[in-house]
Formats: C-alpha cells, sequence, structure tokens
C-alpha cells in the first residue's frame, strides 16, 4: 500500500511537468491493458494530470480490486492496487470509482466479511479511509454504501447509501470534508448526509454520481413502475444544503433518463430510455439560465443516425469543460464503438476506436482531451485505453 501511495503521489507531481509537451503531440491511442498477471480492467475516470482509474482483477486470488493507471509520465503504463476495506469479492460491479485533481479517489469496497460495502476515499497521504453510511445517522439498516464520483476539487463526493448492495431502498448522499485536530495535527474526515428528495418521496430507489466545483450534483430517482427520473442538486449557498430538481424528459417514447456526468459549465449528458429500458440513446442536458435553474434536453446522434439502434444503441459517458464529450453508440450494422460528441454541434457524431469483431466504450474525457475507456474482442477479456481526441 505505501508504494501504491507513492506511485500515484509522484505521478500526479511529475505530470504537470511534463503534460504541456506530451499534450502537444500527434493524436495517438494508448493501450493501457490491466492489471501485471490480471486478465481484465474497466476505468471509470481521468482526472486532469493523466491519471485513470476503475476496477479489475488483480492475482493471486484474481479478487476484484480498485486499480489505477498513469497515462503519461515517468510511471506511465503502470498500474497500481488501492487494496480493499478488508473484504474480498469477484463482482465486476463492486467498484466505480472517481478521482479528483487533488489525486483523492473515491469508490466503494466490501468490509471484513465480504458481504457487506462501503464507500471509501483515498489519498496518499491517509490511504483508504472508510467514510460511513446513513446508519451513522440512525438510518436503521443502513448498511451499505456507494462513493460513485467526486469533483475535480475533491471537496464533494457524491453516492447512495443503502439495505443492501444497489438496493431498491437505496437513499441519495453527498460525503463533505471537515478538518478535525488530532495531537495537534489537521486530519480530514468525512461527513454523510442525505440529499433533499423534494416531492419524489414515493420513488423506490435513489443515486446521487457525480458533482462539479460549483456544487452540482446529479442522479437519479426511479419510480414504483421503474421509470428513471433525471434530477439535479443546485447548491443553496446562503442556507446550505441543495434544492433537487427534475431535468426534462425526452418524450412518453422514451421518459426514463440517466446523467452520468457534469462539467464546470452544468453541462450534463447521459442518456434517454424507454420505459423498460430496454433502448436507450444518447443526451445532452444543458441551462438555458445562469442560475441553472431550468434546462433545455438534446438527444444526439448515434453512429447509425439519430434515434438509430436497438437496445443499448448510444450513452454519453462523460463530458470536459471545453464541450467534449464521448460514449459509445452503435452504428448501422450493430457494432457498438466509443463515439465522440461536442456541444458546439450536437447533431453530428464521430468515432473514436473501431474494433474488428468487438466492442469499444469511452467513459470519461479531461479538460485536456484526454479520454479513458476499454474495449474487448475474441483475444481481449476487456483492456483499458485512453486516446487523444483533440
Amino acid at each position: 500500500m505505501r508504494k501504491a501511495c507513492g506511485i500515484v503521489f509522484s505521478a500526479v507531481l511529475l505530470l504537470i511537468v511534463s503534460a504541456q509537451g506530451t499534450w502537444a503531440q500527434k493524436v495517438k491511442v494508448y493501450d493501457l491493458g490491466h492489471y501485471k498477471g490480471g486478465t481484465w480492467a474497466e476505468p471509470r475516470e481521468i482526472n486532469n494530470f493523466g491519471v485513470v482509474v476503475g476496477f479489475g482483477d488483480v492475482p493471486p486470488n484474481f479478487y476484484t480490486h480498485p486499480i489505477g493507471v498513469p497515462v503519461f509520465g515517468p510511471y506511465a503504463g503502470q498500474w497500481f492496487d488501492l487494496g480493499t476495506l478488508g473484504g474480498d469479492r469477484t463482482d465486476s460491479e463492486v467498484m466505480c470509482m472517481a478521482i479528483a485533481d487533488t489525486g483523492m479517489i473515491v469508490g466503494h469496497s466490501a468490509i471484513v466479511g465480504n458481504e457487506i460495502v462501503h464507500a471509501f476515499a483515498w489519498t496518499p497521504k491517509s490511504g483508504m479511509v472508510d467514510i460511513g453510511t446513513l446508519a451513522d445517522l440512525g438510518y436503521s439498516g443502513y448498511n451499505f454504501s456507494l462513493a460513485y464520483g467526486t469533483n475535480k476539487a475533491g471537496t464533494l463526493i457524491a453516492g447512495w447509501s443503502s439495505t443492501e448492495f444497489m438496493g431498491p431502498g437505496s437513499l441519495p448522499v453527498v460525503w463533505t470534508p471537515q478538518v478535525v485536530w488530532t495531537s495537534g495535527r489537521p486530519i480530514t474526515t468525512w461527513k454523510i448526509q442525505k440529499l433533499d428528495m423534494g416531492d419524489f418521496t414515493s420513488a423506490t430507489g435513489w443515486l446521487a454520481m457525480f458533482a462539479n466545483d460549483s456544487g452540482q450534483i446529479i442522479g437519479t430517482a426511479t419510480t414504483a413502475d421503474g421509470v428513471q427520473i433525471a434530477v439535479l442538486w443546485n447548491p443553496l449557498p446562503r442556507r446550505g444544503g441543495w434544492k433537487i430538481m427534475q431535468l426534462p424528459s425526452f418524450s412518453d417514447s422514451y421518459p426514463s433518463a440517466e446523467p452520468t456526468d457534469i462539467n464546470n459549465r452544468g453541462e450534463i449528458v447521459g442518456d434517454v430510455a424507454t420505459p423498460d429500458s430496454s433502448t436507450n440513446f444518447p443526451a445532452l442536458w444543458k441551462p438555458v439560465e445562469p442560475p441553472r435553474k431550468a434546462y433545455g434536453l438534446t438527444v444526439l446522434p448515434t453512429l447509425a443516425g439519430l434515434l438509430q439502434g436497438v437496445g443499448d444503441a448510444g450513452d454519453a459517458e462523460g463530458i470536459n469543460d471545453a464541450g467534449d464529450i464521448v460514449g459509445g453508440s452503435e452504428d448501422a450494422d450493430g457494432n457498438y464503438f466509443a463515439s465522440r460528441w461536442s456541444t458546439k454541434d450536437p447533431n453530428s457524431v464521430r468515432l473514436l476506436l473501431r474494433v474488428p469483431e468487438g466492442w469499444s466504450l469511452a467513459t470519461k474525457v479531461n479538460n485536456n482531451g484526454i479520454a479513458t475507456g476499454s474495449y474487448s474482442n475474441a483475444t481481449v477479456t476487456e483492456n483499458t485505453v485512453a486516446w487523444q481526441i483533440r
């Protein structure tokens, strides 16, 4: 663990120096593979210093661990393992993760006993720290928590707490930092609080996902009939806390919606879907006024065309402050490939990575135009990739 801390911390510092020259080079695809000795790796986010984080299997027991890799610098391509909170699992969806520009990494891990999962925050200084559940506030049975995302400043962690992993009774939460003095030294701890649910109290499940540096938080509420409602929590600077609002849905044919990322301009990407979520298309929400209390919705085209494709026809997964959007979509032949859009021209789409007899997906993009994602084919279970989109 100590070695991993040193590698990430040194990588972040050295990337600040080396990034400018590297990003000015010709567009290039970086096949980052997976953790040494493992078989697969799924990336979830990349920060502005080019450090990718996600999860994958780690030898010798091939349990799923939160892992990461710098794209550039002296440690480029060297994967690091953050370990766990004491438990071991092989679930492919246990450790969703995000990384701030401060180097803080968030996610969730099994604790001792392997069954219960808790949210964590990791820094080079503190290592992995359990940041708690709603049971700490007296919510009986809410012993599970999942940290899904953080803002670039590392000042907010968004997620949810539940009575079971991804349970239908999950509640949206946010963690905020507090500094306490211990033995004469400042120590950062994280305070959990339940987010405002407004008039959506009948919702059966909640997800809080990502936040921006302005304090806006995106998420979803699931209705009793299974429709996902896209929601946004806006901060209340004077009163404190957050106020919930609903983001626009597309149509009666595609009433479900799931936001997946938000930038510092308040622009949001995600997807809209049929009532049973059997078919979805990439989407962009943009504020229509400076206070960001009203939004407009644009459905983005897939590689096959606007509203073309079946099943997982398209997802917009990440957006940066420049308005670059990345995700994946189906082409006319039904292949699913990493795709790129832009807020400047939302009516066009570009292919990012074609994989013969396989698939590819872009998950996030940083402000320097470096995106991360993954691909698979007949010989590769799942490899992490990064590429320069501008």
